[in-house]
């Protein structure tokens, strides 16, 4: 299949450091949920409540789908082990092109 110009900025694994960093990248996403360009299909709590007072809990993973080739993607975050993370977990489903039609 033809890469996708949407998501593939975003096919690099990360290990985050600093929570800094995983709430950047939580940003990035929630910004391309309102645009459109990507879906959020599972999580945890809402993707908003990582930027409350308080961390929702322990755990939380975030599971996306990019709008224009099916392809998925994790964010989480384990604070009890001190681990967090993204990276892809599904192939592309869906022809970018067509889907980048389909919406002109």
């Amino acid at each position: 299949m033809p890469a996708c110009t949407q998501c593939d900025g975003l096919m690099e694994s990360l290990s985050f450091e600093k929570p800094r960093e995983y709430l950047e990248l939580a940003r990035r996403l929630l910004n391309a949920i309102n645009d459109g360009k990507m879906s959020l299909i599972e999580s945890t709590c809402p993707l908003q409540d990582l930027f409350g007072a308080e961390w929702p809990a322990n755990q939380v993973e975030h599971d996306f789908e990019c709008s224009a080739c099916g392809r998925k993607f994790q964010l989480f975050a384990d604070t009890y082990l001190g681990r967090a993370g993204w990276g892809v977990t599904g192939p592309q489903t869906k022809d970018p092109t067509l889907a980048a039609i389909a919406t002109t």
